[in-house]
């Protein structure tokens, strides 16, 4: 009888101890994973990163040729104006009243791509000013009316 109690006893102990390394490898092994987890993380904030920062510069570059282009799209308003005042032959006093006023657009075509064209020809911008001038007049007249 004891002979089998000190056989069950060390069953048991082995049976222990093999549980006991299952439990630790497994800790090993989790701690292993997390490990890499936390460095793709890692990785992922660093490109996050500087995804955001190639955003922002994208951002300020395209505010900065937006503004540019408003500021040439302003003065070409402000010409035909100047231009509308002189052939007009308006008289000193209308023609600083004008330069008071904000900038009024010219009529400009609200129909396709040859209209586009051909108003680029008169106004000697390239084609996309143009377009943007249409959009803009066709943007500005409803709100006036």
């Amino acid at each position: 009888m004891q002979s089998l109690m000190l056989t069950s006893t060390v069953i048991d102990v082995l049976a222990v101890a093999a549980l006991a390394w299952l439990v630790l490898r497994s800790g090993r092994q989790q701690d292993a994973a997390l490990g890499v987890q936390r460095a793709a993380l890692e990785s992922l904030r660093a490109d996050l990163a500087e995804l955001v920062e190639d955003a922002e510069r994208r951002t300020q570059s395209l505010a900065s040729t937006l503004d540019a282009r408003e500021e040439r799209l302003r003065a070409l308003l402000a010409d035909l104006d100047r231009a509308d005042g002189r052939r007009s032959g308006g008289t000193k006093r209308e023609t600083a009243a004008a330069a008071k006023r904000p900038p009024r657009a010219p009529a400009v075509p609200a129909a396709g791509a040859e209209d586009v064209r051909d108003l680029a020809n008169r106004l000697g911008v390239d084609p996309a000013e143009a377009r943007l001038l249409r959009d803009l007049q066709v943007r500005v007249e409803p709100r006036r009316a």
